[in-house]
């Protein structure tokens, strides 16, 4: 009993959070080129500089941040296979939800229901790719700059310089956290002397965390990949998912509609003025969800900061005097922390087996049929081929001696490659010229598709197909 008086609300809310990111799929179309990579970086004790793995770009220039995540991706598939992916990717995520819990306001009972909307946002987006690593360190740099603007404990400032350099060499979103010192330092501005005077701590914080960015194997120039990256595929974007806006017809979305709607909401009706800062953060972070889903998880841990700060205003979220707890209500809890423990190791268990996640991404199309794939081993159909979207990073893994046409690394193949695809599998003018021109001989396609069944009407030969894939050769 004295170990349940000691546990808090909050405690139980992450705990379901782990669960629930642990009894889950974590892996997606994406995982599999980075597993691809971080395999060839082991094999050849070296970091990748150029494309390995495509024939369109083979040999081009491949610098990009995530190769310490990409090799401890693989390292972790290779011992523990996708059961190890999902549950690292739930303890992180975890994590990114404690540092949110300690960063917010009120009494335990409005933290805690913040903390649950803002696991039901971010979850969706809770993936075995570098890109976690932004939503952990997102966490981490709002954890610390909450921290110093509520008490000027400026020893939390320091930590970040560390954090950048873990936070570039693991994905090329590490621009978000120059942009929330600048955000606090924005906020800090206040007129004295009919002067301005900011604060001196993060302004100088900002160099240093240049410096520290640039602190990895590419030097400087990884400072300009976001800018590169993201001009070099403006026609691509428009028809990747996790790029468009969010469709908000999806139940998936619905928490970050709900969250968005509660805050805008509170502040309404709040007595307590927005500051700055909270108010520069809602505009930056609510303008990046709604321009990319993929930017939804990032939304979920700024929003239920400034959502609690200013429920706790509110009289009906003023907490009572605490009351002892009686020994009924501790029996109650136990109960419903060990039905909770119960519930979660049963989901977890259900999906260790590999079976389990192989299964759920086929069903999703995510991945090939396995038979699909069996049958290239054992056929070994010759020349090029083109291959789904989706699929060419699991084509890679399972097939390496196959290079692709095209897989998810979209900062690399640019609008000329990746709309040159796109072209053949909507049969637009030219479509033949991209077959004839890359040399193509053998496709494998979502079978649903209509470019799929268009084929085999253009004298390609239907070499096999099951419920979700199509093999077809050249004639």
């Amino acid at each position: 009993m004295r170990l349940l008086k000691k546990l808090e609300l909050h405690h139980i809310v992450l705990l379901g959070m782990f669960f629930l990111n642990a009894g889950r799929v974590t892996l997606d179309a994406d995982t599999w080129w980075h597993l691809s990579a971080g395999r060839w970086m082991v094999e050849h004790r070296q970091l990748l500089s150029t494309d390995v793995f495509s024939f369109t770009r083979a040999g081009q220039p491949w610098q990009v941040p995530g190769w310490p995540v990409q090799i401890g991706m693989y390292l972790i598939y290779d011992r523990f296979g996708p059961a190890g992916l999902n549950i690292v990717t739930a303890l992180l995520m975890t994590i990114a939800l404690w540092l949110l819990y300690r960063s917010l306001s009120g009494s335990e009972l409005l933290k805690a229901s913040a903390l649950i909307l803002a696991g039901s946002v971010t979850v969706i987006h809770a993936l075995a790719r570098p890109a976690l690593l932004t939503i952990l360190f997102t966490a981490f740099f709002l954890n610390s700059l909450e921290a110093y603007r509520q008490d000027k404990r400026p020893h939390r400032l320091w930590l970040l310089p560390v954090a950048m350099i873990g936070w570039a060499n693991s994905h090329g979103l590490f621009w978000l956290g120059m942009g929330l010192v600048g955000i606090y330092l924005i906020g800090s501005i206040r007129i004295e002397n009919n002067k301005p005077v900011f604060d001196r701590r993060l302004a100088g914080l900002l160099p240093l965390l240049v410096g520290a960015a640039c602190l990895n194997p590419y030097g400087p120039a990884m400072l300009g990949y976001i800018i590169r990256a993201s001009s070099s595929q403006r026609q691509a974007v428009e028809f990747i998912t996790e790029w468009q806006s969010p469709n908000f017809h999806l139940g998936q979305t619905l928490p970050f509609l709900l969250l968005l709607l509660l805050t805008l909401l509170t502040l309404g009706i709040s007595v307590k003025r927005i500051s700055r800062t909270d108010g520069l953060l809602l505009l930056t972070f609510t303008s990046l969800a709604l321009m990319s889903g993929r930017n939804i998880a990032l939304f979920g841990l700024a929003a239920p900061l400034i959502l609690t700060r200013h429920a706790a205003e509110l009289s009906w979220f003023i907490p009572s005097p605490r009351r002892p707890v009686s020994v009924r209500a501790q029996i109650l809890a136990a109960m419903c922390i060990g039905l909770l423990c119960l519930f979660g190791l049963y989901r977890v268990a259900v999906m260790l087996p590999a079976e389990a996640s192989f299964s759920a991404l086929e069903k999703e199309a995510l991945i090939p049929s396995r038979q699909a794939i069996a049958w290239i081993r054992e056929n070994q159909p010759a020349g090029r081929m083109l291959n789904s979207y989706n699929w060419g990073g699991c084509l890679q893994w399972a097939l390496p001696e196959y290079p692709v046409f095209v897989d998810g690394r979209t900062d690399l193949y640019g609008d000329e490659i990746v709309m040159q695809w796109y072209s053949v599998t909507v049969l637009t003018e030219g479509w033949q010229d991209v077959l004839d021109n890359w040399d193509i001989h053998w496709l494998i396609l979502e079978k649903d598709w209509p470019v799929a069944q268009a084929f085999p009407l253009a004298g390609w030969q239907v070499r096999y197909q099951d419920a979700a894939a199509v093999i077809l050769e050249k004639p």
